[in-house]
């Protein structure tokens, strides 16, 4: 397929995603934020997302517009505090916010003076507005899938004994003009749930820090991490771990914990630094060698990584995995998890990353001590991910190929 977009069609896309900045507190923000800037040059976008509470809502930034709709209760709970999906309260708020707004995303578009080209909506979490505006406003529909957690995937992150999620991602994906997921890993999941593949496009992504690493002062940067290990108490010759993330079981966290023991016993002095919300008590359960500094973001958390010896993500599954970008964009050794796509991998003679062997505890204690306690393939391994970001993902690729699939779901060839 050619996936060149063409020059001189202006696309008008109505843009359906959970996060936009400054909302940005998981990968699919991230995403959202380095992305939607490519998209919009050359194009119309309509940005309908969640407000947090504290957000306009509605701005205009050049080509870019957003809404985001706000209503009292949500909206006077989030001013308060910010909402944590891992808790179960926050969750349950979370679901009924995005139920709501998607209603107030489908009135706003028929009501619109002018009609989109198309809607993109990103995971069945939008399921409301994707299935109104194809069947009620008869929009072409793109249906980006960035997470198979609710409805696909073996191990799920929400209870759902009627496979009513699983049922409704299949529904989007047979009514949408095309299907775009991350990985091939992702592809071959939604094939063997009973998706068409040929409706399937795998587009990827680009790295996180992209933008960030061109112009960063090494030195400057390793001092400041410098100054962190200081302020977080850990000694100047201590190995430090990081994992950065959710704090939840699809991310592998409590049998990173697990292999705790196993791994300080390996590698005197190590300390596990974990960022990111969640099960905190587990954490602090696992002992003094382990430190939570919640959800951290922008320059600091560059300094994080700065700081670590070597970074580990073992997810039971991921469908992209925009942390192991950063990892590697810093030159980090980087440990995965079995869920992460082996596009990661690079060259199998000469791997980018660590695979940890399997998902238990065990499995996740070996692979970190052995590149722990290796420092020439902890060099060889930063150099490698270094550069494999640096060569083979970039944000300026994925958005081309992806208005590429919005033209073709908008003009096909043939007409």
């Amino acid at each position: 397929m050619n996936r060149e977009a063409a020059p001189d069609r202006r696309l008008k896309i109505a843009y359906v995603v959970n996060q936009y900045p400054p909302n940005v507190t998981t990968g699919l923000g991230r995403y959202v934020e380095l992305i939607t800037p490519h998209l919009a040059r050359g194009h119309r976008l309509a940005v309908f997302t969640l407000n947090a509470g504290r957000q306009p809502v509605h701005e205009r930034h050049g080509s870019v517009t957003v809404h985001r709709p706000l209503g009292r209760i949500l909206g006077a709970v989030s001013r308060r505090r910010r909402l944590n999906r891992t808790r179960r309260l926050d969750f349950l708020l979370i679901t009924a916010n995005v139920v709501v707004s998607n209603w107030r995303y489908f009135l706003r578009l028929r009501r619109a003076a002018e009609r989109p080209d198309l809607v993109a909506v990103h995971d069945s979490t939008n399921f409301l507005c994707g299935l109104l505006c194809h069947h009620v406003l008869r929009l072409p529909v793109v249906f980006h899938v960035h997470t198979t957690e609710y409805g696909v995937a073996p191990r799920r992150s929400i209870a759902d004994p009627l496979n009513a999620f699983a049922a409704l991602e299949r529904h989007l994906g047979r009514i949408a003009r095309r299907v775009v997921v991350p990985t091939p890993e992702v592809r071959d999941q939604l094939a063997a749930a009973g998706w068409d593949p040929a409706r399937i496009d795998v587009v990827r992504l680009g790295g996180t820090f992209e933008p960030l690493v061109a112009g960063l002062d090494r030195e400057r940067l390793r001092r400041r991490a410098g100054d962190l290990r200081a302020r977080l108490g850990i000694p100047a010759d201590a190995p430090v771990l990081l994992f950065v993330g959710r704090l939840e079981r699809q991310k592998g966290v409590h049998e990173l914990l697990e292999a705790v023991p196993r791994m300080t016993e390996a590698v005197p002095g190590l300390r596990l630094v974990l960022l990111g919300e969640g099960d905190e008590a587990a954490a602090r359960a696992a002992g003094n060698r382990v430190l939570t500094r919640g959800f951290v973001s922008g320059p600091a958390l560059t300094e994080y990584y700065a700081m670590a010896d070597a970074c580990v993500f073992p997810s039971l599954f991921e469908p992209f995995g925009l942390v192991a970008t950063e990892s590697m964009a810093l030159g980090r050794p980087t440990i995965l998890g079995a869920g992460f796509s082996r596009i990661f991998a690079g060259d199998p003679a000469r791997p980018a990353v660590r695979f940890v062997g399997g998902t238990g505890p065990a499995d996740i204690a070996d692979a970190v001590i052995d590149v722990m306690t290796d420092p020439e393939a902890r060099r060889a391994l930063g150099e490698r991910g270094e550069r494999f970001v640096r060569e083979e993902l970039s944000w300026t690729r994925a958005a081309r190929e992806t208005l590429a699939l919005y033209e073709e779901s908008v003009w096909p060839p043939s007409a």
